[in-house]
């Protein structure tokens, strides 16, 4: 049984891990020290200025402020391979054009208009999730539907204008695209790199309270590198030797994990500062185009416990090799897709721990309300109320979209200040095209830093097109209005947050844990019963896949609420440990063990998670369980303890499922 001083054990080990950092109102103007984006605010300010230059130039500006709303779609380019960001800019492009064509259509009938907005935001939200495409989700959607929508009717030039806007797109798939004449493998290389630092930063935090937290961002890195590097040219030139020797590289990387997951289990008091810094220096010959620095001396072990340790040296030395001259990359068959990949895809996506249909359907119902009652209240520039809710319900939690709230109502209004300064140079003609693409410019360059920086100069662009289009209307006027819609729009938005599934994360958390419970279980009995039951198969992608899943819940259910976060942080011992017992059976699977467990301790075991399971399903703690001995994996036992006395926290997080 599990003893008292087990527990109390556990108790001093629980408290030495630290969990994430909880986000707080007040972060909303913290300036993130990140570093500048220069390709993006090149980019975007091509994609954007061009296409107004070209009109201004040949006399039509309205053509050519139609096709700089397609250069939108520039925003969308981020750490893909060239091959996925072909594909994704082209059918960003062709949206753009479709919802551009569309507001032109349904400009004049108001009902339809308010369900569009709706149906385009919710459609475009399940899309990028479901497909995990990051970039600015429905956002440019809303927008290029909005403009279409503004522009006086007339059926015969809807063709014309939304073939401008698809042009635009083009323009912006080419822009996107130029980086591959200069380094074509740049995306696959930055994200195995990134893969070795991370590797180097769990091996820095061992024996500190960051542990678990660098675990798992090392396993989110690893996964980011396999499936960038699989998805990249190595799909159609398999033989081709960089590509090769990026996913042995990154293969490599996934074996060093699982070695230092195992080290980790030794309980040392710290990490190992050469091995770190050997780590890095290889993550450096990555991105330094294969040139990799002389091999540092990392010390050897011969004692028998330390077999890890030297594992660990042999595997960096591999990882050397790939990287040198004489390093040979061995010709492995490309990856195939799988058979039913987009069937893998919409089951995760309708999964019932996955928040995506909440999410998207919310975004949806908020879009159109706003939509109904900026054109029900008859508010000048109407698009703008639902072009505001939509940008704030990005934040997608309560917290979030206080935070955009916030940070969109303050860049605004010392926006318009800037903005009038610029309008009151009346620009024309070619200083409008130079003033849209200065703008665009900066704000992609600190758009990651803060979102409040970018919005003062977003603000004056939305007003230079909204002047050039209308001339007529007073610029005092577009100002004013411009506040108004912000502040109805923002509110909209943090009503539909604290409204509707409010704890779409929280109340989907333990069943997720419970559902990784189970599965950590099942692959536990296929290792110690010498293969799966032809009941349950269990791979360890799919066990790592569920808990990520579950740290994303996490980190969600912590933004939900500022009242219940402290609540909802007792679930992270919990979290952490399952986490973390997961990647000790994903390392015992890569491995494989020596010998096999009679049925009884099968049958014990199997029992002992379905109880476990059963307990976190319900907000309870588990009762107390007998763990027997594991000769085939001793240091297995002691981490199944750990995982039952994580969970004993059923009593102070049991308001979760009721909610109060």
């Amino acid at each position: 049984m599990i003893t008292e001083s087990h527990q109390n054990d556990y108790v001093r080990r629980r408290t030495a891990q630290r969990g994430p950092a909880a986000v707080k109102v007040r972060d909303a103007f913290r300036v993130r020290p990140l570093p500048l984006q220069w390709f993006r605010g090149i980019g975007s300010a091509v994609s954007a200025g061009i296409p107004v230059l070209i009109g201004a130039l040949t006399g039509h500006m309205d053509y050519g402020l139609c096709a700089s709303i397609g250069g939108f779609t520039f925003l969308y380019v981020s750490n893909e391979t060239y091959r996925q960001r072909a594909i994704k800019l082209l059918l960003v492009a062709l949206g753009m054009a479709v919802s551009f064509g569309l507001g032109s259509l349904t400009g004049t009938i108001p009902w339809l208009m308010v369900l569009l907005f709706g149906l385009i935001g919710a459609a475009a939200v399940f899309c990028f999730g479901a497909f995990q495409v990051t970039g600015p989700s429905a956002m440019f959607f809303i927008l290029t539907f909005a403009v279409g929508t503004s522009l006086p009717y007339d059926l015969s030039f809807v063709p014309l204008r939304t073939g401008f806007v698809f042009a635009g797109g083009l323009l912006a798939w080419v822009v996107g695209m130029a980086g591959w004449l200069l380094n074509p493998h740049r995306p696959e290389t930055k994200a195995v790199a990134g893969a070795y630092a991370s590797l180097a930063q769990f091996i820095d935090s061992m024996g500190t309270e960051h542990q678990y937290d660098a675990q798992y961002k090392a396993a989110v890195a690893l996964q980011n590198a396999g499936k960038t590097v699989a998805g990249g040219e190595l799909r159609w030139r398999h033989a081709y030797a960089p590509t090769q020797r990026l996913m042995q590289l990154s293969q490599k990387a996934n074996e060093m994990y699982l070695t230092l997951v195992e080290i980790a289990l030794g309980q040392r008091a710290s990490g190992d500062v050469e091995a770190a810094a050997s780590i890095r220096s290889i993550a450096a010959g990555i991105q330094g185009a294969g040139h990799v620095e002389a091999s540092r001396k990392v010390r050897s072990y011969t004692r028998t416990e330390d077999k890890l340790n030297e594992r660990l040296n042999f595997q960096m030395e591999e990882a050397r090799s790939l990287l040198s001259e004489s390093g040979e990359a061995v010709v492995q068959a490309p990856l195939a897709e799988p058979e039913n990949r987009l069937r893998l895809i919409l089951s995760g996506a309708f999964n019932r721990q996955s928040t995506l249909l909440s999410t998207a359907g919310r975004y949806g119902i908020m879009i159109a309300i706003a939509a109904a009652v900026a054109y029900g209240f008859g508010f000048h520039r109407s698009y703008w109320v639902p072009l505001s809710c939509a940008a704030v319900m990005l934040g997608t939690t309560a917290i979030g979209t206080m935070h955009r709230a916030l940070q969109r109502t303050a860049g605004t209004i010392l926006g318009l200040l800037a903005g009038g300064a610029l309008l009151s140079l009346k620009p024309e003609g070619v200083y409008v095209a130079l003033a849209m693409a200065v703008l665009q410019f900066i704000v992609e360059l600190i758009y990651l830093r803060n979102y409040a920086l970018a919005v003062i100069f977003i603000t004056p662009s939305t007003l230079l097109i909204a002047e050039s289009n209308h001339p007529e209307t007073a610029m005092t006027y577009f100002m004013s209005a411009r506040i108004v819609d912000i502040l109805v729009g923002s509110a909209i938005g943090l009503a539909g947050i604290l409204l509707l599934w409010r704890r779409a994360s929280s109340s989907r958390l333990p069943g997720a844990m419970a559902a990784v419970i189970r599965k950590e279980g099942a692959l536990l009995e296929q290792l110690l019963a010498g293969g799966p039951n032809a009941e349950e198969v269990v791979h360890p992608a799919e066990l790592e896949t569920a808990m990520l899943r579950v740290r994303l819940l996490y980190d969600a259910s912590l933004a939900e609420s500022v009242r219940k976060r402290e609540r909802i942080s007792l679930w992270w011992p919990a979290v952490a440990e399952i986490q973390h017992f997961g990647y000790v059976l994903i390392a015992a699977a890569e491995r494989g063990l020596e010998h096999r467990e009679p049925p009884e301790t099968l049958r014990g075991l199997e029992q002992a998670f379905h109880d476990m399971a059963h307990a976190v399903q319900h907000s309870e703690s588990p009762a107390p369980i007998h763990v027997p001995e594991l000769p085939s994996f001793s240091a297995l036992r002691y981490e199944l303890m750990e995982l039952h006395a994580a969970l004993q926290i059923g009593e102070n997080t049991a308001s979760l499922k009721s909610g109060t």
